[in-house]
């Protein structure tokens, strides 16, 4: 028998999690995040997919969410929050001069991330009824 247990179920359910994430389905339960992240971490020790795959995939899926103006406020905060930790997992995984150049990337995008204020969908739009 294998060590490596069967991935793909495991997979399909850590990325309904990244969907649910990514359009803020339930933008007021934000342990969603740390759930995805803990699921992303199983697959990584007991699945065959590979951690530095892994923990890119996370941390891109949190910044990109982040810095969507479309969506509220709190949940892009929840993301930028989190993005530490698989940005740390990409750290111990940079064993290779390419690696450590994209994790060198990574955190300066993190440092730097600067959220602009979220679209508010309630209020109408401002300007001229013809434009």
């Amino acid at each position: 028998m294998s060590s490596v247990l069967h991935e793909d179920p495991y997979l399909e359910s850590w990325r309904w999690m990244s969907r649910q994430i990514r359009c803020a389905m339930v933008p007021d339960e934000p342990r969603l995040i740390a759930h995805y992240l803990a699921e992303g971490g199983y697959l990584a020790c007991y699945t065959a997919t590979s951690p530095w795959t892994i923990a890119v995939t996370s941390f891109r899926l949190l910044l990109d969410t982040a810095t969507d103006i479309a969506l509220p406020w709190q949940w892009r905060n929840a993301c930028l929050d989190h993005a530490w930790r698989p940005l740390r997992d990409i750290e111990t995984q940079a064993l290779c001069g390419c690696r450590l150049k994209r994790w060198q990337s990574f955190a300066w995008q993190l440092a730097t991330c600067e959220l602009d204020p979220s679209i508010c969908l309630t209020e109408p739009v401002q300007g001229f009824p013809d434009e």
